[in-house]
């Protein structure tokens, strides 16, 4: 039997643009998680400044997150607790391919102060993190890629330049193992992988197949998704809940159909664990600031492939679409090199 992970989904509305009060929930929240005995914690996007981009102070609230980030990785040391800090809008110079500055190392060398960003130039991004427990490291990093159309005014999706270090997409290892004895994707002993994504990723399946080919078990996504208000009133006179048929449709289809768990948290309600074979569990209410402990169960995704085999598929180089297709003109990448030698 796998063990179980037991993650806290850190459901709650932020104040509008008030860093430091939703800085002190949130941190309040992650000690109770880590004392409730879970290994990861996520919290929603936007949660330090909420969605409010016409406010008078939204852009100096971002400018001043970016100094929450270190704040967040002493948390993850000092409390032995994996954390995914939802996301923080950054204000960050804006570069190029050749002198932007982000890298592995150090992800904050072009963020611009509240007084900086008062003269400009300067691009917002919409960033998530992954962070180690008892270290604090950055584990992964992600700068959400496809906003929603009303952000689009507002912040920037990844360049060449702002990715440096950390392409789009990119799984990475949680320090949690795979049990020795193996499974239907040869996972025995290796690392649970994990991969970021946020909000309006969602309802793009390919960013999941992206994370999935790379190895991910685990999806993040944070998220500022409301129910009710997001979608127009001729939306809602079809259906007043389209919004939750759409997330729990689709929080189980990408479960399934990537024989992967996706813990989504999100701000305004829903928050929920879906694995498949049992779709979303701890799910919390609308309009609910509350956190929910659940557990991710390794053993439904090693049963899940076993019997869909759609992790197997994804590596035999005839199986993709056009689209999709991970060997153009017949020439295979390293990633696709490596994942038809293991098919073999």
């Amino acid at each position: 039997m796998a063990p179980l992970f037991k993650i806290a989904l850190i459901q709650f509305e932020p104040k509008p643009v008030d860093v430091e009060a939703n800085f002190a929930y949130a941190a309040a929240a992650l000690r109770d998680a880590a004392a409730a005995g879970a290994r990861l914690a996520v919290l929603p996007e936007y949660h330090l400044t909420s969605w409010v981009p016409d406010h008078p102070d939204f852009v100096a609230a971002c400018a001043a997150s970016g100094a929450y980030l270190p704040r967040y990785q002493a948390l993850a040391k000092e409390l032995d607790l994996c954390i995914a800090p939802g996301t923080i809008v950054e204000a960050h110079a804006v570069t190029d391919a050749a002198t932007d500055a982000v890298d592995a190392a150090d992800a904050t060398k072009t963020l611009v102060t509240v007084a900086d960003a008062a003269h400009g130039p300067f691009e917002l991004r919409n960033m998530a993190y992954c962070l180690a427990a008892g270290t604090g490291a950055v584990l992964g990093r992600y700068q959400k890629t496809n906003l929603w159309h009303p952000e689009r005014p507002h912040l920037v999706a990844p360049t060449a330049a702002s990715a440096v270090g950390w392409p789009p997409h990119t799984a990475f290892d949680l320090p949690w193992t795979w049990p020795a004895s193996g499974d239907n994707d040869n996972k025995g002993g290796r690392p649970v992988r994990a991969g970021l994504l946020v909000c309006w990723d969602l309802a793009f399946p390919e960013a999941f197949r992206a994370l999935v080919a790379d190895g991910a078990d685990l999806i993040i996504v944070s998220s500022f998704w409301h129910p009710t208000t997001d979608v127009d009133a001729v939306a809602l006179a079809h259906n007043p809940d389209c919004e939750v048929l759409f997330l729990r449709s689709a929080l189980t289809a990408r479960a399934y159909e990537n024989t992967c768990a996706v813990a989504f948290c999100n701000a305004c309600g829903l928050s929920q664990l879906a694995q498949p074979l049992v779709g979303g569990r701890g799910e919390v209410a609308p309009g609910t600031n509350a956190t929910s402990l659940v557990d991710l169960d390794l053993d439904l995704l090693a049963v899940a492939e076993g019997n869909y085999r759609v992790r197997a598929d994804m590596r035999r180089p005839g199986w993709h679409y056009a689209h999709t297709l991970a060997v153009p003109g017949g020439t295979k990448t390293a990633k696709t090199e490596a994942a038809a030698k293991a098919a073999d």
